[in-house]
């Protein structure tokens, strides 16, 4: 989820597959009138642990680290 490109072109509406490994601009987006919807669906957490997991060399360069 890119907040920036969400404010930007006016997204109405978002919604997250999980944010246990990683926590977006919910707040922010929220504040700015944008609807998010959280689902924490398991298959979503489970991809992205596995991810994480297998290729923290490409987790740790997407989110800047």
């Amino acid at each position: 989820m890119c907040s920036g490109a969400i404010l930007l072109f006016g997204i109405p509406r978002v919604i997250v597959g999980e944010n246990h490994n990683f926590m977006g601009e919910e707040e922010l987006l929220r504040s700015r009138g944008v609807e998010v919807e959280i689902l924490q669906d398991a298959e979503c957490i489970e991809l992205m642990r596995e991810f994480i997991a297998n290729r923290p060399d490409l987790w740790n360069e997407d989110i800047g680290r």
